[in-house]
């Protein structure tokens, strides 16, 4: 394998312009393989199901949450959105 094709630790304007366009090429090669994904799969349905009206928005919400953050993002989005609004204490009302 030619060592000037892998990736290294140069500075920009140390690679060679072949190496550059070797990288943008491998990186668009590459790109409609992640967006044929399960995640991805799961955002394109959930979009298509809120535009039927089947979800509701916090539901695609939620697959999104979880299609770019995982199941922990989906958690602590969750614990944030479901504390109360600042100013009220306990027994206030609104």
């Amino acid at each position: 394998m030619d060592k000037e094709l892998k990736l290294c630790d140069k500075n920009l304007w140390e690679m060679s312009f072949r190496l550059h366009f070797t990288v943008l090429l491998k990186r668009m090669i590459a790109l409609p393989s992640k967006m044929i994904g399960f995640k991805p799969s799961c955002l394109y349905l959930a979009t298509w199901l809120l535009k039927k009206g089947f979800i509701g928005q916090w539901v695609w919400l939620a697959v999104l949450m979880m299609v770019l953050f995982g199941i922990v993002g989906l958690k602590v989005a969750g614990s944030i959105l479901s504390r109360r609004p600042l100013g009220l204490e306990e027994g206030g009302t609104v």
